[in-house]
């Protein structure tokens, strides 16, 4: 997911830590390893970041 956003590892960590609603399933017998459901990288793409918020600036 980070790769596919564009964005750290650890903000995806960080995403997944404050977000109880987001969908993830953790594998292993640690649970280190997180799957995260395709719709949630779809909701993460729609979401207008500051950069592409031109509105905000003109």
């Amino acid at each position: 997911m980070a790769a596919a956003l564009q964005v750290h590892v650890v903000t995806v960590s960080r995403w997944i830590s404050t977000d109880p609603q987001m969908r993830v399933r953790r594998l292993g017998p640690n649970g280190h390893r997180v799957r995260i459901h395709r719709s949630e990288v779809e909701r993460r793409l729609t979401v207008p970041t500051p950069q592409q918020d031109t509105a905000a600036t003109a």
